[in-house]
């Protein structure tokens, strides 16, 4: 709980994990001011004082995927210790499917519909095959697209016919 800025424990306590505070105005629209207790970093100082390879966890989570799939596969500098491959490993799929600019600490509520899905999609290639058979239904995936990240989402379609699922696609 030290670690999550939902709920109380890490997370700063003046602006509740949120980096700014509110001030709501009457008859205009709210301002939004980075909070003056945290910096906009939402968390405790004794929280961000936590380092891993030199990196706090407001570091952390400002990184995009891809960024943070390179910093936890590389051993720590000067030794052979890599113990962030397994974090490496679990976000492999979010970059698999085109996601990989996205950052660590974006809320969710800003994703659009087709980034949804596919960290939907991402979470089941995540899996492996010990979930069972699913059916997935597809309709329009491709739409708004760019040719590489078609191609990424063919790969990935493929990834989960490796698992053993089914897949309908409507384009």
């Amino acid at each position: 709980k030290h670690f999550s800025f939902n709920v109380d424990g890490g997370r700063c306590d003046a602006c509740k994990g949120e980096g700014e505070q509110t001030i709501e105005m009457q008859f205009l629209a709210d301002v939004h001011l980075v909070c003056d207790v945290c910096g906009g970093k939402r968390f405790k100082e004794e929280v961000l004082e936590v380092r891993f390879k030199e990196k706090s966890i407001y570091d952390v989570l400002d990184m995009s995927v891809d960024e943070a799939i390179e910093f936890f596969s590389s051993p720590e500098p000067g030794t052979r210790n890599n113990d962030g491959a397994d974090v490496a490993k679990k976000l492999q799929p979010l970059s698999d499917v085109g996601l990989g600019y996205v950052k660590l600490g974006q809320s969710s509520d800003t994703l659009s519909g087709g980034e949804a899905q596919r960290v939907k999609l991402a979470s089941f290639l995540g899996k492996g095959k010990g979930q069972g058979n699913i059916l997935f239904i597809f309709d329009d995936p491709t739409t708004g697209l760019h040719f590489h990240d078609i191609k990424k989402l063919l790969a990935s379609f493929n990834a989960l016919i490796d698992q053993g699922h089914s897949i309908i696609v409507i384009e």
